[in-house]
């Protein structure tokens, strides 16, 4: 059967359920609009890069309410779930998708840090400031690493588990150039020329013998060994052992303790700081979600609205020399 003569075969099945009519022509009226966009597309091989642009569609050109996006989406799904199980289907990304949150709430701040804290936490994790004697041993190393770690989070918004994730092959230092994320969200990423110079000062201050090595999938940021006082070695990898996210949680917390800063800033903090940044130099444009790595455009409304709600303080206090 085709689309169409599975749509009725569903309503019908409605019907006998006891559906109003009312709810079944709102039914049908969805799936239609849906099947009108799809246009040329196969309904069985749609991706979910395919799915988010419709629901993009929705919120965007057509200016859909959060209630009436949901309500598609739920219709959507059912009908998705009732060809799985005709057989017609496997999997379906529709049945995976999640709708916007009805009651959407803007950031408060706390949830991001301002320009000038950032700045303030740089200069602080390259410098020994609140440092023991014995870590100012260790010091001259590590300083490169954490620096270099806080310089990609706080400046290109990348996620805790993106940074640890890095690996050689994804880092050039010709081009200046990193690649970060899985899947939908993988993008590469130019850097500034100092940044970019900032990531070779790292990797080339580490010993040779423990330095990732070029074109390999070796991690780019390495665990470091405070007893030995260099970089770990993973003898059952054959190669230089990762930053874990526990570790590199750890670090951020150690860094801002050091600056003097609130507690409870994370590497989300940054992210929501670089979000909220973008969009206020450059809007709401379809080159953001790609930008960023976000799954959906819908993953940007809540930045939205925390702009819109941003007062003029609040502003200044988020872009650079203010």
């Amino acid at each position: 059967m085709d689309l169409l003569s599975w749509k009725n075969v569903f309503l019908d099945q409605l019907a006998l359920k006891g559906r109003k009519q009312a709810t079944i022509r709102r039914y049908d009226y969805d799936l239609l609009d849906f099947f009108q966009w799809l246009e040329e597309k196969p309904f069985h091989t749609l991706t979910t890069e395919e799915v988010e642009a419709f629901y993009h569609h929705l919120l965007m050109s057509r200016q859909y309410k959060v209630r009436t996006i949901r309500r598609i989406s739920s219709v959507l799904r059912r009908f998705a779930l009732f060809l799985l199980e005709e057989g017609f289907l496997q999997d379906h990304p529709l049945l995976h998708h999640e709708p916007p949150l009805l009651n959407l709430e803007p950031l408060n701040r706390n949830e991001w840090i301002s320009q000038k804290e950032t700045s303030i936490l740089l200069k602080t994790s390259h410098s020994e400031r609140g440092l023991t004697e014995n870590q100012r041993i260790a010091r001259p190393q590590l300083t490169e690493r954490n620096y270099t770690i806080l310089l990609l989070l706080t400046n290109y918004g990348i996620t805790l588990s993106e940074a640890c994730a890095l690996t050689m092959r994804d880092t050039s230092f010709i081009q200046q150039t990193i690649i970060v994320g899985l899947d939908a969200s993988k993008r590469t990423l130019t850097l500034e020329d100092d940044h970019a110079k900032q990531l070779y000062v790292y990797w080339s201050s580490m010993p040779e013998p423990v330095r990732p090595r070029m074109h390999t999938d070796d991690s780019f940021f390495v665990a470091f060994d405070f007893t030995r006082r260099t970089y770990h070695w993973s003898y059952e990898n054959d190669r230089p052992k990762a930053l874990t996210a526990i570790a590199l949680q750890k670090m951020i917390r150690t860094e801002v303790a050091r600056a003097h800063l609130r507690k409870g800033i994370s590497a989300q903090h940054f992210r929501n700081s670089y979000l909220l940044r973008s969009l206020l130099h450059s809007g709401h444009d379809h080159q953001l979600q790609r930008k960023l790595g976000l799954k959906s455009p819908l993953s940007l409304r809540r930045y939205v609205l925390t702009v819109s709600r941003l007062t003029t303080k609040e502003k200044a206090l988020l872009l650079p020399n203010q």
